[in-house]
């Protein structure tokens, strides 16, 4: 059955899992998927107690051209296990997400995002506090025309053991613009340490602009570290293949991209969200 889509204003939430107005708590083991959607600038906090373990999908949606700022925090609790999936749709000129995310003792975090906005600028901002923390980031950013985004996804190594995994996809097409920085720091004295990224940036005209960056920033020497960028068209002779198979350029770009993006949507598990998602990334290449 396809869940709900809830916004949390109105309460109509699973067992074990509250919302006071401002923070949605979460305790023990919640089987359905936690699906809301969040409309309006007020701020969220998520708690995710210790021993916690859910699947929580937030879809923010805005047709409002004026300025929107949404802040999101996410705290995980010792022993807490969440995936985490931010879908956001954004028509505004000037929206800005801040997404700050703190992860405690042996708690996992498996955060995704999909930014299909018109002008953002986007933090997401990861704390490994706890020993054994650790998080896999995978962000799809996708601009059309007109379409300019900047994401910034920062991770921090502020204990020992801790992993912080970052893959980013960036797709641009017209004129599209993306800024796609990825940021992991590991901070003196927490040694065992791992730490990777990737960014990819994929354009798909001669006038879309990605810049990707990757940084990493190590204070430490007992850890294990290491990143990869790139930017560039879909291969050519991939296409050249799927256009003797009877499809159009532009179908076979499609498809691949779609293929590119899979690991996100296959965790919308809300038929419509899934739907409008796919509806919008197609209408952007």
């Amino acid at each position: 059955m396809p869940q709900e889509v809830v916004n949390i204003k109105e309460k109509k939430l699973p067992k074990g899992v509250e919302y006071n107005g401002k923070t949605l708590k979460i305790s023990g083991q919640i089987i359905e998927p936690v699906v809301f959607a969040l409309s309006n600038n007020e701020p969220l906090v998520i708690e995710a107690q210790d021993s916690s373990e859910a699947k929580i999908i937030i879809e923010i949606n805005n047709n409002l051209k004026e300025s929107l700022k949404y802040d999101v925090d996410l705290i995980l609790k010792p022993n807490s296990n969440i995936t985490y999936l931010l879908v956001t749709e954004l028509l505004s000129d000037d929206a800005t997400i801040n997404q700050n995310v703190i992860i405690e003792k042996d708690a996992s975090l498996n955060l995704m995002v999909g930014f299909l906005n018109n002008k953002v600028k986007a933090n997401l901002n990861n704390r490994l506090i706890g020993i054994g923390s650790n998080v896999n980031v995978r962000v799809v950013t996708i601009s059309g025309r007109d379409n300019s985004q900047t994401v910034d996804v920062i991770i921090n190594h502020e204990a020992k053991n801790s992993k912080g995994l970052m893959y980013n996809v960036a797709i641009a097409s017209a004129n599209g613009r993306i800024v796609l920085n990825g940021i992991e720091k590991i901070l003196k004295g927490n040694s065992k340490s791992d730490a990777y990224q990737n960014l990819q940036g994929i354009t798909t005209s001669n006038d879309a602009f990605i810049e990707v960056n990757p940084i990493l920033l190590i204070d430490e020497y007992d850890v294990t570290a290491g990143h990869g960028a790139t930017v560039g068209q879909l291969d050519e002779e991939s296409i050249y293949y799927l256009m003797s198979r009877g499809l159009t350029k532009k179908e076979a770009e499609k498809l691949m991209i779609n293929g590119l993006i899979r690991p996100v949507v296959d965790e919308i598990t809300d038929k419509d969200i899934k739907e409008r998602f796919i509806n919008v990334v197609n209408k952007r290449l």
